[in-house]
């Protein structure tokens, strides 16, 4: 089960897959998630998302972007 505000529930075989499926659903830049680990145990995180590198990686450069626009509008 994750959530910010809303919740949902997914069934993915590790976390890591559960949460890429679902951060572009949310706009925060941190979800709360419930689950069951394979040991049994009820488990509760935060997590900080976008998980992968494909889209860490586009948003580091959007950044970057930004604070070019940023100086050379300054000038």
């Amino acid at each position: 089960m994750i959530w910010p505000v809303a919740e949902k529930e997914k069934e993915a075989i590790s976390l890591k897959k559960a949460t890429k499926s679902v951060q572009g659903d949310f706009k925060d830049k941190m979800i709360s998630v419930e689950y069951i680990s394979k040991k049994g145990k009820e488990m509760c995180h935060s997590i900080i998302i976008p998980i992968g590198r494909k889209l860490r990686q586009s948003i580091l450069q959007e950044k970057r972007r930004e604070a070019l626009k940023a100086k050379n509008a300054s000038r």
